[in-house]
């Protein structure tokens, strides 16, 4: 729980740095993303008006499931510009931004991971992780495209376009 006291907070703010168990992150069950390590942070409270401002950031290393191979790869996410106002009312003594920092910190979790530009991933065919070495499989036949009917069609200066499924009906 990242906890700040907001009784220490002065003329020009309060700074608070140090650690949270990766735990915050809540990963345990998750398939593509584990908590690696402990969170960082690097946060300063400040008052305006009735509110408590948090500005910093966070950052928390993780072993993420790359999309295209499969394979766990380490990683760290960060927040470089964690940014959260507060009603100071509601905190009279404490402010946690637990929440806020597990929030921002998921939404840096990348949609489709990979552990680098160049993965090729694994076979559909086979499974075999083609980072590693190629397959034995043959290549899979090119489907027909609907559009072959035009690759085929030469046109010769003035000729109406062939008649085809993918013209029927249009004039």
């Amino acid at each position: 729980m990242i906890r700040l006291a907001t009784s220490q907070i002065g003329l020009d703010g309060y700074r608070v740095d140090g650690e949270e168990s990766g735990e915050l992150l809540d990963l345990a069950n998750d398939p593509v993303a584990r908590a690696a390590g402990a969170i960082q942070y690097d946060l300063t409270v400040t008052r305006a008006g009735d509110e408590l401002v948090v500005q910093g950031t966070v950052a928390a290393p993780l072993s993420l499931r790359c999309s295209r191979c499969a394979q766990f790869f380490s990683t760290t996410v960060r927040v470089s510009s964690f940014l959260h106002a507060y009603e100071s009312a509601k905190h009279p003594e404490f402010l946690d931004v637990s929440d806020d920092v597990r929030e921002d910190l998921l939404l840096e979790i990348p949609g489709f991971p990979l552990c680098r530009d160049g993965c090729r991933g694994l076979c559909a065919q086979c499974g075999q992780d083609l980072n590693e070495s190629p397959c034995g499989c043959a290549p899979p036949e090119p489907e027909a495209s609907p559009w072959a009917v035009l690759d085929q069609w030469k046109a010769a200066p003035g000729s109406p376009p062939p008649r085809g499924r993918a013209s029927q009906g249009r004039t």
